[in-house]
């Protein structure tokens, strides 16, 4: 305990005044200026644009996942079908021949 207080007093901030320049140095030789302020300005307006396209194309992805569920449960229910009047139904070869719900054709 004793060690860590004889430390303090070379931990403390070094004397020298902050408020002033070494000499030679002119306070415009130290300071971004209007470039650093230009380019700091750009990087925000980068980053603005960034998150407004993330979020953008976030919202997007969440309404097409959206609809994907809904069109899922569609199918399932039997709302929606992909088969087409041509097409075979499910588990018919291709190639087979439709068969007629009715039955025999009655007329002969």
């Amino acid at each position: 305990m004793l060690n860590v207080l004889a430390l303090l007093p070379a931990m403390a901030p070094n004397p020298i005044d902050e408020g002033t320049l070494r000499p030679g140095l002119d306070p415009s030789q130290v300071t971004p200026g209007v470039a650093g302020f230009l380019m700091s300005l750009v990087l925000a307006v980068a980053v603005i644009l960034l998150v407004l396209d993330f979020n953008r194309r976030n919202r997007r992805m969440r309404y097409r996942a959206e609809y994907a569920e809904r069109r899922a449960a569609e199918e399932q229910v039997g709302g929606y079908t992909r088969e087409t009047p041509d097409a075979p139904a499910a588990g018919e070869a291709p190639g087979a021949p439709a068969e007629d719900p009715g039955g025999p054709d009655p007329r002969g």
